[in-house]
């Protein structure tokens, strides 16, 4: 049996007033001091979150003004990927843990497909079978989405930092190289495909990007069950239990 995953609240991360980015660092300095598998469950407020590599294009600051003043501010996370927007009925679920690897890009996959498996332990148990697998056309397509009948219904992504505090104190031995990863998944659970898709395109738009999402590209639980799914969180806090890495 895999150790466990702590469930931390999402109050001991994510407080008023700290960003995403800073939240989720803050987070991989726990596990690097005390070497844990944490875990944080949550629903965010109304916004769109984004990798730094928006930051780059001429129109972010702009665009974060724009749409803030309208209602949907966005946020910058550590991890890649492309436009996720948050809305009530969309469960992140954030797992930060070490791993001991001399070189990260030979584990990625498999740390990808154990939180697939993770997920999808916790929709089976919800009557919904998903499987990874690409999706075009979705917001923040990957590898790595859960979806049903090629509709995705998860979101997944990493971020990999050296944990400094392990390296220091082995830095006189032979030892594997420790980092702490963040992995982490975003579930339309009682969510709408519709304005989630549409959230992320007037970010886009205000980008002044080409790219368009499609709203059948992305289902939700709810959609799937025709009512509202009342216990995923239970589900995945089960799953947790019994990791399947």
């Amino acid at each position: 049996m895999n150790t466990p995953f702590q469930t931390l609240p999402a109050s001991a991360i994510f407080a008023a007033g700290i960003s995403r980015r800073d939240a989720e660092t803050r987070l991989l300095d726990r596990v690097d001091r005390h070497g844990q598998r944490l875990a944080i469950i949550h629903q965010a407020g109304h916004g769109i979150s984004v990798p730094r590599s928006y930051q780059r294009n001429r129109y972010f600051a702009t665009a974060c003004t724009q749409l803030a003043a309208t209602g949907l501010p966005v946020d910058v996370r550590l991890s890649g990927g492309g436009v996720v927007p948050q809305a009530a009925g969309v469960v992140n679920l954030h797992l930060a843990y070490p791993v001991h690897a001399n070189y990260p890009l030979q584990h990625v996959e498999d740390h990808y497909l154990g939180l697939c498996e993770l997920i999808a332990r916790a929709l089976a148990a919800c009557g919904i079978e998903a499987t990874h697998q690409p999706v075009e056309g979705s917001f923040c397509d990957g590898r790595f989405n859960l979806a049903v009948a090629g509709k995705k219904i998860a979101g997944t992504a990493q971020y990999w930092r050296r944990n400094k505090a392990a390296n220091v104190a082995a830095a006189s031995t032979v030892s594997t190289p420790a980092f702490s990863l963040l992995s982490h998944a975003v579930i339309l659970v009682n969510a709408n495909s519709d304005e989630l898709t549409s959230m992320a395109n007037r970010f886009e738009t205000a980008l002044h990007s080409p790219v368009r999402y499609l709203p059948e590209k992305t289902t939700s639980a709810q959609a799937l069950l025709g009512a509202p799914v009342t216990d995923f969180e239970q589900k995945l806090l089960q799953a947790l239990q019994n990791p399947p890495f």
